[in-house]
């Protein structure tokens, strides 16, 4: 008998896709020139690498910075890092502490060529001109501390590390922050009945079909078990609304092809919005989410719960 593939073996798994796994840049920009940076101390899983977008990218305290960094020896507004048309170079803006580059006291604009270690405060950045071997092995180690191997979506240390980053910049940019969390219904019942093999491979299937319907900027996360959460940035609670029933839709619309032949599978979604009038912490949060969540089981799951229901 011809075995058939599964879903999950027929899509491309998110490790192997540009956006949001491994490789880092999107094709043909290893050649562009462009650079990027790497928080190298402290080493945290949150630790991030930080592509070189635009022409200045500028560094320090502040959350309006291109590079945020929570150290309270850096400056408000320390140090840039511009991109000329031969390269970069990085000036310090007048912080109080000074900025290194090699350990040596930056006092005019320095050229960068790549591998320089910038330090500002007790944190220090290491400057790559371009996506060579060494960028690409930083590359992925830093996917795998934040990643799910499983599914590929963002673990649960990245979820509450980027979630608290992002309450906080929400009361400095008053702009709304929408976090959606998904339970998959009667999930233990797909472990009962078909093993933990095919539990995995729904796992696996659920987060790839809600990549297909993700903005870029939002950020899939698996809380633990078959719980997820996306972060939405500066996303209103309709639009949210919206997002969470676009999800529920493309989960449920078709069945998961496993080892074990096709499983109707559907999910249980709750909303949460917040903006800058609301101070409450990451669990306040996602306790409010869950709130939700819980709300749209009891109305029988496979739907979608918010404050627009209350």
């Amino acid at each position: 008998m011809k075995q058939t593939r599964t879903e999950s073996e027929e899509k491309r798994s998110l490790a192997d896709t540009q956006i949001d796994g491994f490789r880092f840049f999107q094709a043909g920009e290893e050649q562009s020139g462009r650079g990027c940076v790497l928080q190298i101390f402290p080493a945290t899983p949150q630790a991030e690498m930080f592509r070189l977008n635009s022409r200045r990218t500028l560094i320090g305290r502040e959350l309006s910075c291109d590079i945020a960094l929570d150290d309270n020896a850096v400056s408000r507004t320390h140090a840039a890092i511009e991109q000329e048309d031969s390269g970069y170079s990085v000036i310090d803006l007048g912080s109080r502490n000074g900025t290194f580059v090699d350990d040596k006291l930056l006092r005019d604009r320095r050229r960068l060529k790549g591998g320089e270690h910038i330090r500002l405060g007790g944190t220090i950045l290491k400057f790559m001109a371009s996506m060579d071997e060494e960028s690409q092995y930083h590359a992925v180690v830093h996917e795998l501390m934040t990643r799910d191997p499983l599914t590929s979506a963002f673990n649960r240390s990245y979820l509450m590390s980027m979630l608290e980053k992002l309450l906080a910049r929400c009361q400095f940019t008053h702009q709304k922050l929408s976090v959606i969390m998904m339970d998959i219904d009667y999930f233990k019942k797909v472990n009962d009945s078909w093993g933990h093999l095919v539990g995995d491979e729904v796992l696996r299937v659920f987060s790839e079909r809600i990549r297909n319907v993700l903005r870029s900027g939002d950020a899939l996360c698996r809380l633990g078990g078959e719980e997820f959460v996306l972060i939405s940035e500066r996303t209103e609670l309709q639009d949210a609304v919206r997002i969470a029933e676009r999800i529920r839709l493309t989960v449920s619309s078709t069945p998961f092809s496993t080892q074990a032949g096709p499983v109707e599978i559907t999910c249980s979604v709750g909303v949460m919005t917040v903006d800058e009038s609301d101070r409450g912490t990451v669990d306040d949060l996602l306790s409010r989410a869950d709130k939700h969540m819980y709300a749209a089981k009891a109305a029988g799951r496979n739907c979608v719960r918010s404050p627009l229901n209350d």
